[in-house]
């Protein structure tokens, strides 16, 4: 085996473990969140503005990253953005009340982002066709997915058993043990003559004239984020105010998140034989379908079975999106493009809680989740993309 092949061999477990460390770390605070500000005194409309944060920063920072990306390469934008989150992780605990939440909130949100588009960029820069780029997203995916079910399940129990400070504590020096793991990546630098020097800055959508479709899998991404966050904002409140524990409630959610990593399995087997267009739009369509079946079933068990299907169908569509930009993009231009796709779903991420936190005073958590299922479901018979576009 030649240097070039074993390094593209060995990188993509690094980058899966890698970001299985950072992220079951961020991920795992994710559903405390809401609980933790409840405990602070903090309302459900507040709950939606400190939720945004996690994405107001990252939306800017994102897209001159993705040109840094292009320019100097992957690792130590890993390697900082990782440090960051984990410190930013731990700021509740050193810094007691709301400030220290809201500062996590932000530090965590922008470092986390940074981690998260360098990561991708590794992962894309160097598949060599279709099938090695949809087996490398797959193997990333799988490493976020296991993180997403690791993170929250004992995050829900430490926080019931010793305190939200304590879990948040933790959690960081979960996220830290990916310094390591990053820091055995081999540098990839682009070469000069790759790169061409930095580009200025300009209008970030120009990038959308890459490919006719580029917006529609901007949106497909935005789609499926602002679902997975209102579910993880809104339901730990809804959960609780049906009588459940922390812990309880750290369970299902990891459930919800393990039905992603079940899904992850069966993306590349789904993808050969439907084709990834439909397999894109029918995970949408059933996500949303089951958003709108969430408010009306009652009791722990029918509450996780629905929180694991919503997991599953939106299991399948954060892949594929990303898969399918990378395809869509000019090589010596796909962290830029990445930068700005993750600039919009920040953007997504940041207005969306507002959005949905003014409209909780009038339906309440129950409308959220009806909002968020029909907009799913129209989503779902507006943005096909045809599989030889992004194959």
């Amino acid at each position: 085996m030649n240097a070039a092949l074993e390094r593209f061999v060995l990188r993509r477990p690094i980058v899966a473990i890698a970001a299985f460390l950072h992220l079951a770390g961020v991920l795992g605070t994710r559903p405390l969140v809401p609980l933790y500000a409840t405990e602070l005194g903090i309302g459900p409309s507040e709950i939606g503005v400190l939720v945004a944060l996690f994405a107001v920063l990252p939306l800017f920072l994102s897209l001159g990253a993705g040109r840094w990306l292009d320019v100097y390469g992957s690792r130590p934008m890993l390697l900082s953005g990782t440090l960051l989150a984990g410190l930013g992780l731990m700021l509740p605990d050193l810094l007691a009340g709301r400030a220290g939440l809201y500062a996590s909130q932000v530090v965590t949100g922008s470092a986390s982002t940074l981690f998260v588009l360098a990561a991708q960029r590794s992962i894309g820069s160097q598949s060599s066709d279709a099938m090695s780029r949809e087996r490398n997203v797959a193997v990333f995916s799988l490493g976020v997915a296991l993180a997403s079910l690791a993170g929250p399940v004992p995050a829900g129990f430490i926080a019931e058993r010793f305190s939200f400070e304590t879990a948040f504590l933790l959690l960081g020096g979960v996220t830290l043990l990916s310094l390591p793991v990053c820091s055995a990546l081999a540098k990839d630098r682009p070469a000069p003559a790759e790169t061409g020097g930095t580009r200025p800055a300009g209008n970030p959508l120009h990038v959308l004239g890459y490919n006719p479709y580029m917006g529609r899998a901007f949106l497909i991404s935005a789609l499926i984020l602002m679902a997975k966050d209102m579910y993880i904002a809104f339901f730990p409140l809804y959960a609780a105010s049906a009588g459940l524990s922390a812990g309880a409630i750290g369970l299902i959610i990891g459930l919800h998140n393990g039905g992603g990593v079940v899904m992850r399995l069966a993306l590349l087997p789904l993808v050969k034989a439907f084709g990834k267009n439909r397999v894109v739009l029918s995970s949408i369509l059933l996500g949303g379908m089951l958003f709108l079946v969430l408010p009306v079933v009652e009791g722990v068990v029918l509450l996780t079975l629905a929180s694991l299907g919503i997991g599953m169908a939106l299991g399948l569509g954060q892949p594929l999106s990303i898969s399918t930009t990378i395809a869509l993009s000019p090589s010596d231009k796909l962290g830029h493009v990445l930068g700005v796709r993750l600039g919009f779903n920040r953007l997504t991420q940041a207005v969306a809680p507002l959005g949905f936190s003014a409209a909780l005073l009038m339906t309440g958590i129950a409308g959220i989740f009806v909002l968020v299922g029909a907009v799913l479901c129209l989503g779902a018979t507006r943005l096909g993309i045809p599989d030889e576009q992004s194959s």
